[in-house]
């Protein structure tokens, strides 16, 4: 096990992007989890849901800002707040309902009440208990730093120091969501589908824009389908494309019918025919609690919303025939980190090292990397970014030396 002390070291050293060489322990050991819930969850933005969720006064969706609870409410002026579910008193939560509506959240211990933006209205024995001395408007709930939204897309950030959701996207990082959002009104079909499995969070993220291990994982899938393992080898292996690169880890891969991106740290929009965004919740060194929102477009009828949730099960979640393939491959692969002898050993993610090219594109306003096959290029991206992340002091250190894109691999 890496020490603390050893951890807490410059993270560089887990990273060697030259050679495409990824340590072991960055999956599994417990000290560096605890860094990254520190370092990357507690001063990211992150997303919180979706402006159709929560679109009435009232209405809440609870949600984890790393392993904290959080309710994002719509507050009776319209704004949006993001509130810790952890009462002021003895830490108990306020709130047990995934989402709905409401005027105030109860605290079921001793009753301690708060109402939308996380103020204190309600406290039991406040004129005998307290000596009618008991100062209410300093022991509200706590809240998110800063809110922000972009195109309905809601996020948050719990560091006071962050710079706005705006530099934190990029144009890279709106281009990802633009890529739902620009397809017309949408808003997510009730009911996110939900399940853990015992891998670390980065795993799954890194496998989102993955096209090496289709043919093999998914053989049984893709034959079933009609196709041969060769013609999906061939499909998938000589994607010839553009990758984007955006600052602080944001990463869309090649730019075609297939698209697979993700918002640093842990959101990867699904927008080919699924139409889905996926948030991997760290839980844990090895554990990852895996939420898909399912979107529609707002004039879809209820068959077409059907058919969307339907194709959505086939492929994605706990029994999705795609899910079920990629579970055990995510959950066998942390547990190949896990002990000092794996661990002599660094991953090995060299695929298209220095094969591809750094590109100004005009299109899109942004450089990209122009690739002729499938690469591990955005790997070895977002690993040299999460280092950024985990050796910066704050967002200050972080904004000055943060790895621009241009210098990617």
């Amino acid at each position: 096990m890496t020490t603390l002390g050893q951890a807490t070291g410059s993270f560089t050293r887990f990273v060697d992007h030259e050679n495409g060489l990824i340590s072991r322990a960055i999956y599994s050991d417990p000290e560096i989890y605890k860094i990254e819930i520190e370092k990357i969850f507690s001063r990211a933005w992150l997303f919180m849901c979706h402006e159709s969720q929560i679109p009435n006064p009232g209405d809440f969706f609870q949600t984890y800002m790393g392993e904290a609870k959080v309710i994002v409410t719509r507050a009776k002026d319209m704004s949006v707040q993001v509130l810790l579910n952890t009462c002021m008193h003895r830490g108990n939560s306020v709130c047990k309902a995934d989402s709905g509506n409401t005027k105030t959240f109860m605290c079921t211990y001793h009753g301690w009440t708060y109402n939308l933006e996380g103020k204190l209205v309600g406290l039991p024995g406040a004129k005998d208990l307290y000596n009618g001395t008991f100062d209410k408007s300093a022991w509200g709930l706590r809240k998110a730093a800063h809110v922000g939204d972009y195109r309905g897309f809601i996020f948050a950030t719990l560091d006071p120091a962050a710079p706005s959701l705006d530099t934190f996207l990029g144009a890279p990082g709106k281009f990802i969501i633009d890529q739902l959002a620009g397809r017309g009104e949408m808003k997510v079909r009730p009911g996110i589908i939900k399940h853990r499995m015992r891998a670390n969070w980065k795993v799954p993220i890194e496998n989102d824009s993955d096209y090496y291990h289709p043919a093999t994982t998914h053989a049984s899938y893709v034959t079933e389908l009609g196709s041969t393992v060769d013609e999906i080898n061939g499909m998938f292996w000589a994607q010839e494309g553009r990758i984007v690169l955006g600052e602080y880890g944001h990463v869309a891969d090649t730019l075609n019918e297939y698209d697979h991106s993700t918002i640093f740290p842990h959101m990867t929009l699904l927008t080919s025919s699924l139409q889905i965004l996926e948030i991997r919740h760290p839980k844990g060194p090895m554990e990852t609690e895996n939420w898909y929102f399912c979107f529609t477009d707002v004039s879809a009828s209820d068959e077409e919303r059907e058919g969307a949730r339907m194709n959505q099960l086939r492929r994605v979640g706990p029994a999705g025939l795609i899910e079920q393939d990629d579970g055990e491959n995510f959950e066998l692969s942390t547990r190949g980190t896990e002990t000092a002898v794996m661990r002599d050993a660094p991953l090995n993610m060299s695929m298209g090292l220095g094969l591809g090219e750094m590109i100004d594109d005009e299109e899109l306003g942004f450089p990209v990397m122009q690739s002729r096959y499938t690469t591990e290029a955005y790997v070895r991206w977002s690993r040299r970014a999460w280092a950024d992340w985990m050796n910066a002091a704050d967002w200050p250190s972080l904004i000055a030396s943060h790895t621009l894109p241009g210098e990617a691999r």
